[in-house]
């Protein structure tokens, strides 16, 4: 069996229902990184200084969707190597893993 490395820093992204599961979803971050920020509306907070609920992204308007994503694109370029950092997406039903740079909606890229 392949040994899995952690990645630096796992982000989480909401995609709907997070607050539903926020423990397990949590856990599945620590698993995929040894730290774990929110991209919350104020941009990247590390989830061990607060409990900040990450913003859902498919609750955002176009225009919040691009100052959002801007806020959070500035922030991983001033703190982090795109290699270190994997996004964990949650929804309702679904939970996965998208590399910097997956377009998330109206040509919006995190970490691009």
């Amino acid at each position: 069996m392949k040994k899995f490395e952690q990645y630096k820093v796992c982000l989480l992204m909401n995609l709907g229902g997070f607050e539903e599961r926020v423990e397990e979803n949590l856990e599945a971050a620590r698993t995929y990184g040894k730290t774990v920020y929110a991209m919350t509306g104020d941009g990247l907070v590390n989830v061990e200084e607060t409990s900040l609920i990450p913003v859902n992204v498919l609750d955002l308007t176009s225009a919040e969707l691009f100052i959002w994503s801007s806020i959070i694109n500035e922030q991983l370029q001033e703190n982090f190597l795109k290699e270190d950092v994997v996004i964990l997406a949650v929804g309702r039903k679904h939970r996965g893993l998208l590399p910097l740079g997956t377009p998330i909606g109206q040509n919006v890229r995190i970490g691009a």
